[in-house]
């Protein structure tokens, strides 16, 4: 569930809006603190990627 949310984040404030609304959802279940990190955890591998791409790419201004 967490990598089809976070799959096109881009930066800590999407990612962190991302979490916000899940904990909304989520909070009263027991099992809230695993995916908050699973969440965590895969926001930073896509801001990560995001970043790999776009350092890798040419600028075109």
């Amino acid at each position: 569930m967490s990598e089809s949310l976070t799959k096109n984040c881009t930066n800590e404030a999407q990612l962190e809006k991302i979490r916000k609304g899940q904990e909304r959802k989520f909070r009263w279940r027991d099992d809230w603190p695993a995916m908050e990190k699973a969440i965590l955890a895969a926001g930073a591998t896509a801001i990560a990627a995001y970043e790999d791409k776009h350092k890798q790419e040419p600028d075109h201004a």
